[in-house]
């Protein structure tokens, strides 16, 4: 099963999958592991120690040196690659930081759209928020295949979002009147905001929306494009290459160079020292190299296909259902706000202030006696297990 496969089912059957559900010890996982891109290397270092060995051991040439510079080589290419472990791993969790801010500001402009925003007219208002999330669920869609450098419009999870809208930027077809197979190399997202931006205008000038929630809306449609921004600064400005290449050239000397200075001592045991050497120094290497990019297909990089399943389930979930009012949930039958079954809020809007002022003084005195009836029992619950603790203990007297 493919990569996009794999993702895909993730999305489909969220209950089916948990990142932090293992079903072996990581000891022995085999996927998501760099093992696989570590070996190859391993076994050329490897075939290098078993010939310096038998070289050394089995004929009367030596080509051992001393052991001195494992701690000065050791020493330094610790220090590299602690420093391109902790750079990659920034840029991980910035990606993913980044995406939970984007998150916010598409669940809040979602609010606002749906409950703020009045429907004067109807369903014609109604259909109006509805594309208008519609185009939500596609900017974080639009930004995970932006993000994995997939262009055009052939894409199950996203076509059916935008294929209503037009471009506005200079140079560009309607994308409904374009081929899905072409290649269409434009910031997709940025222009999802122009879409986004004239609903909310629209919606202003129609005095349908009041001005702080508008403010609000504008403010979480800027935190779309601030994210896409910092998205693309990760994405396109990789760690030097410069630095990249000498990292590699530094930890490949210095795991050739060990059977030369342990085989005097070790013997043949410097084999298994230099293929574990290899193996861990070769693994921090490569993954380093591999949450560099976390927007990709990778096992360790962000899964966006969750990520976005998950966008899209929420929103559709508050799209399916009426925007709430007061008299929905305050003054449902099923709403006790004193705390007992016996009066509802519904029946508490018949009494007087001073009667609802009362039941609420009363709930308040009941519930300073529940917690004092309760920090007694549990300091009884206390006592007694100190007492049964020193009837077990037993002293002897000589």
């Amino acid at each position: 099963m493919s990569n996009n496969q794999n993702n895909l089912s993730r999305v489909e059957n969220p209950k089916l999958y948990n990142p932090y559900s293992y079903h072996r010890p990581h000891f022995i996982r085999w996927r998501g592991s760099v093992i696989p891109k570590v070996l190859p290397s391993t076994f050329v270092v490897t075939l290098v120690a078993v010939i310096v060995c038998v070289v050394n051991l089995e004929t009367k040439v030596k080509i051992s040196i001393p052991s001195t510079f494992i701690p000065v080589l050791g020493f330094v290419v610790g220090l590299l690659l602690t420093y391109r472990t902790n750079t990659a791993y920034d840029r991980y969790w910035e990606g993913r930081r980044l995406w939970a801010v984007m998150v916010v500001a598409i669940r809040n402009l979602t609010r606002n759209i749906w409950v703020n925003i009045k429907e004067d007219d109807g369903k014609n208002d109604l259909l109006e928020k509805k594309t208008a999330i519609n185009l939500l669920i596609g900017f974080a869609i639009a930004t995970k295949h932006y993000l994995r450098e997939e262009d055009g419009l052939l894409y199950d999870d996203l076509k059916p979002l935008i294929s209503n809208i037009k471009s506005n930027l200079p140079g560009f077809k309607p994308l409904n009147e374009m081929d899905p197979s072409s290649e269409v190399n434009h910031n997709l997202p940025l222009e999802i905001t122009l879409y986004l931006c004239s609903y909310i205008d629209n919606k202003r000038q129609s005095n349908k929306v009041d001005v702080p929630t508008t403010n609000s809306m504008y403010g979480a449609l800027n935190t779309l494009i601030d994210c896409l921004t910092q998205f693309e600064r990760i994405l396109r400005s990789p760690i030097p290459l410069a630095y990249s290449i000498h990292l590699s050239q530094t930890v490949w000397i210095y795991c050739l160079s060990l059977p030369f200075q342990l085989v005097d001592n070790l013997k043949y045991i410097t084999i298994l020292i230099v293929f574990l050497a290899s193996f861990i120094l070769m693994g921090i290497l490569h993954i380093g190299g591999e949450i560099e990019n976390p927007f990709g297909y990778d096992e360790n990089d962000l899964d966006l296909d969750d990520f976005c399943g998950t966008i899209k389930r929420e929103l559709n979930v508050i799209t399916s259902r009426k925007r709430p009012t007061v008299d929905d949930w305050v003054y449902n039958p099923e709403n006790h706000p004193f705390g007992r079954e016996e009066i509802t809020a519904s029946e508490a809007r018949k009494l007087s202030i001073d009667e609802v002022r009362s039941l609420l003084h009363k709930e308040n005195e009941r519930n300073s006696i529940e917690n004092n009836i309760t920090r007694d029992a549990e300091a009884i619950e206390e006592e007694k297990d100190e007492k049964d603790g020193n009837s077990n203990v037993t002293i002897k007297v000589d």
